[in-house]
Order: structure tokens, then sequence, then C-alpha cells
């Protein structure tokens, strides 16, 4: 027997920091290993040295730990470079491309580049980016050709990336902050008219469903709707159903 024990005061430290914590458990396992992984490995490693050397017991060898310790940290690097290229290398590749279902009419693609709080780079690539009035409009697209409305989750899909980006803090071009907002644009067969969310008004909103009552099924009003108040808790966000033409 080694008689080994924890250092008590070490982990109640470590238990009262946790729960006092206020940040994502992410950035918690991040700060813990870049800041205290090493030297609380080390102190192990010295523990163990100290423990042969008081008891004879047989441990693994120094040396093959601490190399063990500098094959996490390279690891630990590359991997994280390996990731920023490889989201790097998709965001340009989808900066190429234009899908038909899109149906891109309004703007152009662009690449982002969104930092983190955590210093965390990722690529991203919406649909479209259109300039009007000084302001940069972040589109995503959604049409079909089969029905009057896309399906939930094409709308799902399109309402994700757009609540990322319409929660980024700033937008920069060029060195220089811009403004912006984010638009999701649903497009379908025989729409009658469009509409634009939170700008349409309640009165608005039912003559637009009045008016396509033969296009709309009972779940594609309720999902039109959802989609209106979704603009209207959401200061960055519009959403505009129309026709595809």
């Amino acid at each position: 027997m080694s008689n080994q024990k924890f250092a008590n005061d070490f982990v109640k430290f470590q238990i009262s920091e946790i729960l006092a914590y206020r940040q994502s458990a992410l950035h918690w396992n991040k700060n813990l290993f870049e800041e205290r992984f090493t030297q609380t490995f080390e102190k192990a490693l010295d523990s163990y040295d100290s423990i042969f050397n008081q008891t004879g017991v047989i441990i693994h060898s120094r040396e093959g730990l601490d190399k063990y310790l500098h094959k996490i940290r390279e690891e630990f690097e590359e991997f994280k470079n390996i990731s920023l290229k490889g989201s790097q290398s998709a965001s340009k590749r989808e900066a190429l491309t234009s899908h038909k279902l899109e149906y891109l009419v309004d703007g152009l693609k662009a690449t982002f580049s969104i930092e983190n709080y955590l210093g965390g780079i990722y690529y991203l690539t919406p649909d479209e980016i259109i300039f009007e009035n000084n302001i940069y409009i972040i589109q995503e697209s959604k049409n079909t050709s089969t029905a009057s409305l896309p399906k939930l989750p094409d709308i799902q899909d399109g309402l994700f990336k757009l609540i990322l980006f319409s929660n980024l803090d700033s937008l920069i071009l060029n060195g220089q902050k811009v403004l912006f907002f984010t638009k999701l644009k649903l497009t379908g067969n025989n729409v009658v008219g469009s509409i634009v969310f939170p700008d349409a008004s309640p009165e608005e909103l039912e003559y637009f469903l009045e008016v396509n009552i033969k296009n709309f099924n009972t779940n594609q009003k309720i999902i039109i709707k959802k989609l209106a108040l979704e603009a209207r808790n959401n200061q960055r966000l519009k959403i505009e159903v129309s026709r595809n033409f």
C-alpha cells in the first residue's frame, strides 16, 4: 500500500469553483486544460517519484510520462489546426456553389469567419449576402418546387443558421463595423403576394393567409404564425414568405 490520498484542499477548491462557475462547460474544460492540466500532471509525476523513493513501489517511467504529456499538448494544437483548416476549406467550397433549390436571385455568396469568446474561429457560408440602404442582409433561402411552403426540417435548418448569425456581437468588413440583419426567405408554388415578418401587422398576416387559403394547409398556416412570432422575438431576424417565380 502506498497510502495515496487526494489533496483535499485542492479538491474542495475545484468543487467550489465549479459550483460558482457561470460560463459553459466547454469554457471550463478549455481553461482547465490550458491553465492547469500541465501543472497538475507534473505534480502527480512528482508525487509518484516521491512514493517510489519512500516505498520502492514500481511506477511507470517518468521519461515515458513526460513524453505522453508532450504528445497530448502537440495533438491538442494539431487537432485545433486540422479542424480550423477543414472548416475554412468547406466554407470556401460552399461559397463557390449555387444550389438550384436555394433559388438564389437576390444576392451573392460570402464567407464569414466567426470568432467566439474562447478564441475559436469557425468559417461559415450563408446562402446570400445582400446590400441595401447601407445595411448588409445575411440571407438563408429555402425553396420548394412542389408545394407552397418548404418542409419544416428545411425551415428549421435555415432558422438554426440565422439564429447564429443574428446573435453576432458585430459584423466587420475590411476592418470596419457594418450594420446588418438576417433574413430567412421561403419560396414556394402558387403563393399569392408576399409577407415579411416582423414588419407585417397581425391584420396583414390574416389577410395573407386568407388570400392563400387554398395554398396553405392547416399545418403550414401554424408554421407561418410561429415564424411571425419568432421574428418578433428576434430583433435582427426577418422572415419572408413569397412565391418562386
